[in-house]
């Protein structure tokens, strides 16, 4: 399970520094594609369940075409290709983010924007949870 926030700045390499606690669900070898205003990590499992969802061509050929298979170096860290990039037009500052089943890499700014809304506020999150009945 991917869990977390984890604030970052990427080299001169645009190398991603995977949080220690993603690294062993991510494993060795796993998938980094496009995402929804971000890129994505997957552990291979995770991104064949992904893809089998995906019933029309145009869409798994948007996901397929973009991605790649990557691995950690000896540092924890993974090389964001610069296809993918140029795609998110990736920064320097960057939140790097577990949801759940999969990493979200995001730049910083994009990250902090998405929640800058009153629906997320601490005065609402008791609302959600109770609109969910978590509380």
């Amino acid at each position: 399970m991917f869990i977390g926030e984890y604030l970052q700045t990427v080299d001169a390499k645009f190398r991603v520094n995977v949080p220690a606690g993603f690294r062993a669900e991510l494993g060795q070898t796993f998938v980094v594609a496009k995402g929804v205003n971000c890129i994505a990590l997957y552990p291979r499992s995770e991104w064949e369940g992904f893809l089998n969802k995906i019933k029309e061509r145009k869409k798994l050929l948007f996901f397929t075409s973009g991605s790649k298979e990557c691995e950690l170096d000896t540092q924890g860290r993974v090389v964001i290709p610069p296809d993918l990039r140029e795609y998110l037009g990736l920064k320097k500052e960057i939140a790097v983010v577990g949801t759940f089943r999969h990493v979200e890499i995001w730049n910083r700014d994009a990250w902090n924007e998405y929640f800058d809304d009153d629906e997320y506020s601490a005065e609402n999150i008791g609302k959600i949870m109770e609109e969910h009945e978590l509380i």
